[in-house]
């Protein structure tokens, strides 16, 4: 998968900095794709409403409803690409009169590209998933981000934030009471108490830092100091 289509993968809005060579590695519309948004299937500003749902769906694994705008030069792209005069449409709404076409185009798109939607049959899949990835995640956002990319890769249209967010939330609160039931079964009380004494102290020097605050820090760039640092926190954990 092209390192462009990670950047937009599960994203809610698109850089209004979007450039041409993204625009046409990413959001590109092959000549198959311009025989099929011909007459007399797709006529008028059907055509690039049809364009706008198979480019975002292919780049992004999402509909173009989920984001808040188009960048002009996506759609300076697509009018050309489709022969149409430039238009000042910045909104996937405006393209649209009525919800029955959206959602015809939006069937169409996600029939030309393989994509399918998250249904009764792949969601407890998508659960699964969501607790393997609980393992090693940081965060209940680095969690849906990993999950954005597994639906990704098996053309599954990522679905909204609210429904990854609660399933999210779900594993890692279950990930969590794991963890503390292992710590609680296999760990003295006087060395848990210890370790949270340790936790919670000061570390000497400016900033008046807990060492749990110092442990969440972030690495910083590479270079010695940061291995050094990085080595610290190792030793302490």
């Amino acid at each position: 998968m092209s390192s462009y289509y990670l950047r937009f993968v599960g994203a809610d809005t698109l850089p209004k900095s979007l450039s041409k060579r993204e625009v046409e590695e990413c959001f590109g519309l092959s000549i198959e794709d311009i025989q099929e948004l011909r007459p007399p299937r797709f006529r008028g500003t059907a055509r690039l409403g049809a364009a706008v749902q198979l480019v975002m769906l292919r780049a992004t694994g999402r509909h173009p409803d989920a984001f808040s705008g188009l960048p002009s030069v996506l759609l300076r792209y697509l009018t050309s690409a489709l022969g149409m005069h430039a238009t000042d449409i910045a909104s996937v709404t405006s393209l649209y009169k009525d919800k029955d076409t959206r959602y015809e185009h939006q069937l169409w798109a996600r029939e030309r590209v393989g994509f399918a939607v998250v249904d009764d049959t792949t969601k407890p899949l998508l659960a699964d998933a969501l607790g393997e990835f609980s393992a090693s995640a940081v965060s209940v956002d680095d969690l849906i981000q990993q999950s954005e990319h597994w639906l990704f890769d098996r053309r599954l249209v990522l679905p909204g934030d609210r429904t990854l967010r609660d399933m999210a939330r779900t594993a890692f609160a279950e990930q969590e009471n794991a963890a503390i039931a292992a710590v609680r079964t296999c760990a003295p009380p006087k060395q848990v108490l210890a370790a949270l004494s340790h936790a919670f102290s000061k570390r000497s020097g400016p900033g008046g830092h807990t060492v749990l605050e110092w442990l969440r820090t972030p690495p910083g760039k590479h270079g010695q100091l940061t291995l050094s640092e990085v080595t610290k926190k190792i030793e302490c954990l």
